[in-house]
């Protein structure tokens, strides 16, 4: 039995394009959607099948999904979490069930394409050895860097089709009897950025992570939602402090980490003044959160 968990927020339309596609999906036994709107009119009855849905006030990816989890019936043997802006392909999900089914994982994902990641993937040499020297970026596909950098996987290595990692991306499937108890982070709110990186941390404990490169899934980025550049990197600041607690590590590499970030930030300001300086606050704001934090 497949489930699929959906946390939406203000996307009714791009919700239910993906709606229609899971409608072709025989393999879907169940749908959740756990919606955070600030429009709660999206009525499960307009759809023409069932899904379970479930409207919340919370405001977070992350407990969304925590939600959605616990709604789960139990006889479920597969579940996956999806976006609502993604759109995955015909194969989707029995290629990674197989992928689990063959390898015996705990968790596999495919690749995800944004158009944001193909420009991201055309910085030149210096760029990208600026970002190594502040362990912003790395060779090594599928890790997470001593500073809480999580590095996609985003094309084949060495010519092999199913990649090990040590994370996944927030649209995985996993073997739901293994990873039932485990929870997505409650502190993390918003987008939840780096949500997916905590959980598959967890879940590596108890068993293998893959990532199936022959399948790739379209993440449209709907702007609709998404955090501006303060938003962004005050999460990126807070919630990336605790990936690099879970991974056990001195805080000395994720504070070198910042400093590499800020100082890339304030080389922008030039050409885009506005978004860096945004993006300058918003890592102010996080440390002054964790000194708060601290103080209490």
């Amino acid at each position: 039995m497949l489930t699929v968990v959906i946390p939406t927020r203000n996307r009714p339309k791009e919700l239910i394009l993906l709606l229609d596609f899971l409608k072709s999906q025989i393999i879907v036994n169940e749908i959740i959607i756990v919606d955070s709107s600030d429009d709660s009119t999206f009525k499960v009855r307009d759809l023409d099948f069932n899904v379970k849905y479930i409207y919340t006030e919370i405001k977070s990816a992350a407990i969304q999904r925590n939600i959605g989890i616990s709604e789960i019936n139990e006889k479920c043997d597969f579940l996956a979490f999806l976006d609502d802006d993604v759109l995955p392909p015909q194969n989707y999900f029995s290629e990674l069930i197989e992928t689990i089914e063959n390898t015996n994982a705990i968790g596999v994902s495919g690749i995800a394409v944004s158009k944001k990641k193909k420009n991201q993937n055309k910085q030149n040499k210096i760029s990208y050895f600026v970002r190594w020297i502040f362990l912003l970026d790395s060779s090594k596909k599928g890790e997470i860097l001593k500073s809480g950098v999580n590095i996609s996987v985003d094309s084949k290595i060495n010519n092999k089709e199913l990649v090990e990692t040590k994370w996944l991306i927030g649209c995985a499937i996993w073997d739901f009897k293994r990873i039932r108890n485990l929870r997505f982070n409650n502190n993390f709110y918003g987008q939840s950025l780096g949500e997916d990186v905590l959980f598959s941390m967890g879940a590596n404990r108890h068993g293998q992570l893959y990532v199936n490169t022959n399948v790739v899934l379209n993440h449209y980025e709907s702007t609709i939602g998404r955090p501006n550049e303060f938003n962004f990197y005050r999460m990126w600041v807070n919630n990336r402090l605790y990936i690099v607690k879970d991974l056990s590590k001195t805080t000395m590499y994720f504070h070198w980490c910042n400093f590499g970030k800020s100082l890339i930030l304030v080389a922008k300001l030039l050409n885009a003044p506005k978004k860096s300086f945004l993006g300058l606050a918003g890592i102010i704001k996080g440390y002054l959160d964790i000194l708060a934090k601290n103080a209490n």
